[in-house]
């Protein structure tokens, strides 16, 4: 658990209701369902489903069941940074690729969850292993990375 979860929950910083420059819903630059340049669906250059060297499902050196040594239940092999829910319980683990661009998603029980693909803009979108997608991050105040929904929510925090 986070060291305070009211200091999580509260910090201006992290929480994305208590500042408009990291919230999707105040900023249409920020929201990929408004913002043709960050969306995987409209910029091939950041779309997995057309860009298949960003797919794990098409990169073998990307993916944790055709590369082990991504795989955190098998190898450890940890970043350092873990997913948290907006109250501060860890929630799952990252595991960085090969590839700048890409990242892993590890949930609780050390299961592939998803992947991150960098949009560009300094963030990311988040897709199921199957390549669904699924959310984005941005940046926040204090460097980690706010997980949203589709819908704009704040659903966790990559630190």
């Amino acid at each position: 658990m986070y060291s305070s979860a009211s200091r999580l929950r509260f910090n201006s910083l992290i929480n994305p209701l208590f500042n408009p420059a990291i919230n999707p819903k105040a900023s249409a630059s920020l929201n990929p369902l408004y913002n043709p340049l960050i969306h995987p669906g409209r910029n091939a250059r950041i779309g997995p489903q057309f860009n298949h060297s960003l797919n794990p499902q098409f990169t073998p050196a990307l993916n944790p069941s055709s590369n082990t040594s991504l795989d955190f239940a098998r190898t450890g092999n940890f970043s350092g940074r873990c997913r948290l829910t907006p109250d501060g319980d860890v929630t799952g683990y990252i595991v960085h690729t090969g590839t700048k661009a890409v990242f892993l998603i590890f949930d609780e029980d050390l299961e592939w969850s998803a992947y991150a693909v960098e949009n560009g803009r300094g963030g990311y979108n988040l897709f199921s292993p199957e390549g669904e997608w699924r959310g984005y991050a941005w940046k926040n105040g204090v460097g980690s990375l706010n997980e949203f929904s589709l819908e704009g929510e704040w659903v966790a925090l990559i630190q």
